[in-house]
């Protein structure tokens, strides 16, 4: 965070226009992304109802499966975790970055950051050619003004 804020983006700041956006957007994007962190480890993933099971109506023929570890009858898609030792509603995954199943209740916030994940990484990946394009346009500027070749800069900062 500090090298990319205060070292890389912070002496441009006075001196460029694209250097308080770029700055905005990583802020944002960095905000949103532990927001979506935290409700993903601490949403539940989903449980299975406590009466689900029989209804009437319900065809004799149709399979009902039952989990043997948590003695309840599991509905389509909800799968035993061997990790948090329960019965997940609509079951993706038992991740270990986030130490929590992904299911029904939590879906949303992981995809949320998986895709801030990526949306920051792209802006950090990317932020040398902003700033390259950025330094470029400033050096031509000052060409302009001064008629000589001092304010050239050559994009090899790294």
């Amino acid at each position: 965070y500090y090298p990319y804020v205060f070292i890389l983006w912070g002496p441009q700041i006075m001196e460029s226009i694209l250097a308080p956006i770029v700055i905005v957007f990583f802020h944002f994007f960095i905000i949103m992304l532990l927001w979506s962190l935290i409700q993903t480890i601490s949403t539940d993933p989903g449980r299975v109802p406590i009466y689900w099971g029989f209804y009437m109506g319900d065809p004799e023929t149709k399979r009902k499966r039952y989990c043997l570890m948590c003695n309840v009858f599991k509905p389509d898609h909800c799968h035993h975790c061997s990790a948090c030792n329960r019965c997940v509603l609509n079951m993706d995954q038992h991740c270990p970055w986030v130490n929590n199943c992904i299911g029904f209740w939590n879906r949303k916030y992981f995809l949320l950051l998986l895709t801030y994940t990526i949306c920051t990484l792209l802006l950090l990946y990317t932020d040398d050619g902003i700033l390259c394009v950025s330094n470029n346009i400033l050096a031509s500027r000052s060409i302009l003004k001064t008629n000589d070749n001092k304010g050239v800069n050559n994009c090899s900062s790294y």
